[in-house]
């Protein structure tokens, strides 16, 4: 666990300068072009979800909806109900929620851990803000 903390800390520092910022910027422009699906790389670039990311991440004001910490480097606003999940509800306030960086890393896993099971995507679809909440709690204690 020190090390996975050390690793974090290192990361975050990193983010902080103009170099590590750069790489950031150029990690997530690789991974939207090789990695994201295109509907949904074409979904996060448009003006519609830019305004309610914005919207969602002042009205928690920068807060993880979670572990409560600032959320500070980008703007991490994300479905409670996947995107390829629940497509109706890609844009519904109330299945979005700001999150920091781990909380984000562990929900992700979580999500694709649960796709794999049997019946999974209807699990994701139906699970709520609160379960998630005690079961991201739950990984980081």
């Amino acid at each position: 666990m020190e090390r996975k903390q050390a690793y974090i800390n290192q990361r975050d520092k990193a983010k902080s300068t103009t170099k590590g910022k750069q790489l950031a910027n150029a990690h997530m422009a690789h991974y939207n072009h090789t990695t994201r699906d295109p509907q949904a790389n074409a979904f996060y670039h448009s003006a519609q979800w830019k305004h309610m990311r914005d919207y969602v991440y002042a009205k928690a004001m920068g807060i993880c909806q979670v572990c409560g910490n600032a959320v500070t480097d980008r703007k991490i606003v994300d479905h409670i109900h996947p995107l390829k999940v629940a497509p109706s509800e890609k844009l519904d306030k109330d299945n979005l929620w700001t999150l920091c960086y781990r909380c984000h890393n562990i929900k992700t896993q979580l999500e694709e851990s649960i796709k794999e099971q049997p019946n999974g995507d209807n699990k994701l679809k139906h699970a709520s803000r609160d379960w998630w909440k005690k079961v991201i709690g739950e990984r980081i204690k």
